[in-house]
């Protein structure tokens, strides 16, 4: 997805990541009935060509390694493409139907399957996040695509993804429940979305996940999200300090700008330097206790960005009536916590 915003996008795209770790394989998709008297059959696993399957076992057990791929039958469709699933639940190949190119791979793997150097990654990062739980992990997705490369893990109250191409950490979650937290962090976090919301948003959401993520610079973060989940903040876990804060009601229905449309829609700047710092500053205030007074100021599209010598750079969007919606505090060292 390309980059909407700096966080409200990212950030629910890393969220979205964390409560979905594997990529499914499309649902059966049927024509309209209304143009196409009846829907396309389910073909057998024999109808297919016999180069198709082979290829199609072949891309699968370059991920398996080791463990032995059987392709067992057709499970589902969509317009384009066959998914293909393996026996013993060992997972799903993706062909399209016209060329019987392979789409994208996902092997099933036991946590105690994948390689140690693998195992030991997310263990010994799991541990520097929460060193008082033992963490259980009891299944591995193996995941490749042309849009995705990854192991994903998941457990009891844990998500996290390996870069399958380079090794390193992707991105870690775990759950928590709000009432089982050091009650400062979630005070700081009713108060910042008092603020966020001029008072309006509902209690917390009694789910609050912690946060790694070295893409987006994500050390340490806590997620909170109030009951209608129409606003977002985000509390560095080393610090205490709120690093985001998005009200999802400014960017949606009549104010919601799809990706293609943001380069015609924020052709032209919005604000000048003086007026961003006039329309951005009241609620860095009340959020960040910060003041944009004095700093410059940057923009592509409907991002705006703050910075100044020796302090914090702010990175802020606004919705079509230049309204901003969502703010990031990043420390000089770029690294959020």
């Amino acid at each position: 997805m390309k980059k909407q915003t700096f966080f409200a996008v990212s950030m629910m795209t890393v969220l979205l990541s964390a409560a979905v770790p594997v990529a499914s394989m499309p649902a059966p998709a049927y024509a309209d009935t209304q143009t196409q008297l009846a829907p396309e059959p389910m073909k057998k696993l024999a109808q297919l060509d016999k180069n198709v399957v082979e290829a199609a076992k072949q891309a699968m057990q370059k991920e398996a390694g080791s463990l032995p791929i059987e392709l067992d039958e057709i499970t589902a469709m969509n317009a384009d493409c066959w998914v293909i699933s393996a026996k013993d639940n060992r997972g799903e190949v993706l062909v399209t139907k016209k060329e019987g190119t392979v789409v994208s791979v996902h092997v099933n793997f036991k946590f105690s399957e994948v390689a140690t150097d693998l195992q030991k990654t997310i263990i010994s990062t799991l541990k520097s996040m929460d060193g008082t739980q033992a963490f259980t992990l009891d299944k591995v997705d193996r995941i490749s695509s042309d849009v995705e490369n990854s192991w994903v893990f998941t457990g009891e109250n844990v998500t996290a993804s390996i870069d399958a191409t380079t090794g390193k950490l992707k991105v870690v979650s775990i759950k928590y429940t709000s009432h089982k937290m050091n009650p400062k962090v979630v005070d700081t976090a009713q108060k910042a979305m008092k603020a966020l919301s001029n008072g309006k948003a509902s209690a917390l959401f009694p789910d609050v996940s912690l946060l790694k993520n070295s893409d987006y610079h994500l050390d340490q973060v806590w997620s909170f999200m109030d009951r209608d989940r129409t606003h977002s903040v985000f509390i560095g876990a080393k610090t205490g300090k709120v690093v985001s804060a998005i009200n999802y009601n400014e960017f949606r229905d009549s104010n919601y700008v799809s990706d293609e449309d943001i380069p015609k829609v924020f052709a032209k700047p919005f604000y000048t330097k003086e007026k961003a710092i006039a329309a951005a500053n009241p609620m860095v205030k009340k959020i960040f206790h910060m003041d944009l007074t004095g700093y410059n100021v940057s923009t592509k599209y409907n991002e705006y960005t703050f910075t100044k010598k020796g302090k914090p750079t702010v990175t802020a969007s606004i919705n079509k009536k230049g309204v901003f919606y969502d703010f990031t505090v990043t420390p000089e060292n770029g690294m959020i916590n």
